[in-house]
């Protein structure tokens, strides 16, 4: 009877509804749009989207938003990514920051040292991009269910990132696999090196996909050796910049490119690159990555393979620069010789002759 009486309680309470503390005051306003990808979006792409919402049309960047989200900034920008695709965000492009010592634009040469010939410039190939277009929910699940390697493939990746990762993660990393035709292990290697660098946003991992796939690094040993190479290129950037007081913490993409290929390619160190760094400072006023490429291509055709070669070979070039500048020069005309000045007078010395011998008149005692 009593549990009878209980039963019939439950049944007349209402249930709970929640709504905004009409004193809370402060409020913006999002788009109604934003609740179509509630199902989807994460607790990464919700905080995202408040932080820009609050701004009321204002832009903001990626690191503003990171520091009142607690994310990284490259988390900042891959949360962001799924609200751009729907239409409700709009990428401005940031500022740049103010100790970037890399030009937008870079200068050109302001001529030829040493007579280089003329070198394309080293870049990396155009990458294999991933469409816009991503699988639905059901899609991936649905490859979960036929390949249990991409089951795994998510598990591990959210061990290895640290964190849950939500659709567009896991779309992107289906990508990775299905349309780039990366394998499981090869992705998830690209995820402990991104996480080893501090980026564990799935942007930083999708670029690296893409330049590997473009490239036909499809197997663990490709892998590895690219690895290697980029710790290289890594180092080799924190040695070189130090060295010629640039203070970015990481090269810029088309950088990066340059690096690999002065280290990997051309076999050079830090000491070569600081030797083209200060004859591009001597040619071009501001810092040129594709100007040092000219100078280290040059160098690498004539056979200088290290800083003692290469120092020798400037101061050769100068020496020869010097000789033709001299035989340039036009001979310096000469000068007309002046009588030498005499000390004496032979016409006055004469005269006083003819008047007889001179006359001395005894001085007068006081």
């Amino acid at each position: 009877m009593i549990k009878d009486e209980i039963l019939k309680q439950k049944k007349e309470v209402s249930p709970l509804m929640y709504t905004l503390y009409p004193a809370a005051g402060g409020y913006f306003m999002v788009p109604a749009a934003a609740a179509e990808g509630l199902k989807l979006a994460g607790a990464s792409q919700l905080k995202c989207l408040l932080a820009v919402c609050r701004r009321m049309g204002a832009p903001v960047e990626a690191n503003q938003i990171a520091k009142e989200t607690g994310l990284s900034p490259e988390d900042v920008k891959d949360a962001l990514c799924f609200w751009i695709e729907k239409g409700l965000i709009v990428d401005n492009g940031e500022a740049p920051q103010k100790d970037e010592k890399e030009p937008a634009k870079e200068a050109e040469p302001a001529e030829n040292p040493a007579n280089l010939p003329e070198t394309k410039e080293s870049s990396l190939p155009e990458r294999k991009k991933i469409p816009k277009i991503k699988p639905t929910t059901a899609q991936i699940n649905n490859r979960c269910n036929e390949d249990s390697q991409i089951r795994e493939l998510f598990l591990q990746a959210q061990i290895i990132l640290g964190r849950t990762i939500g659709y567009d993660t896991q779309a992107q990393l289906l990508m990775c696999c299905d349309y780039l035709g990366l394998p499981v292990p090869v992705v998830l290697m690209i995820c402990e090196y991104a996480r080893s660098l501090g980026h564990s946003g799935i942007g930083y991992i999708v670029r690296i996909a893409e330049n590997w796939a473009q490239e036909g690094i499809l197997t663990l040993e490709a892998a590895n050796e690219r690895i290697a190479a980029l710790e290289k290129r890594d180092k080799l950037w924190l040695a070189f910049s130090a060295a010629v007081h640039i203070t970015n913490p990481t090269p810029s993409a088309r950088m990066s490119g340059y690096l690999l290929h002065w280290s990997r390619d051309l076999g050079y160190s830090t000491d070569e690159l600081v030797a083209a760094y200060y004859e591009m400072a001597d040619h071009t006023e501001k810092f040129s990555p594709a100007y040092m490429d000219k100078v280290l291509s040059s160098w690498h055709e004539k056979g200088l393979k290290n800083i003692d070669q290469i120092n020798a070979y400037l101061l050769d070039y100068q020496k020869q620069q010097l000789e033709k500048t001299k035989q340039k020069q036009p001979p310096a005309p000469l000068k007309k010789k002046e009588p030498a000045a005499t000390s004496y007078d032979i016409q006055t010395a004469e005269q006083k002759a003819a008047l007889g011998a001179p006359v001395y008149k005894r001085r007068k005692k006081k």
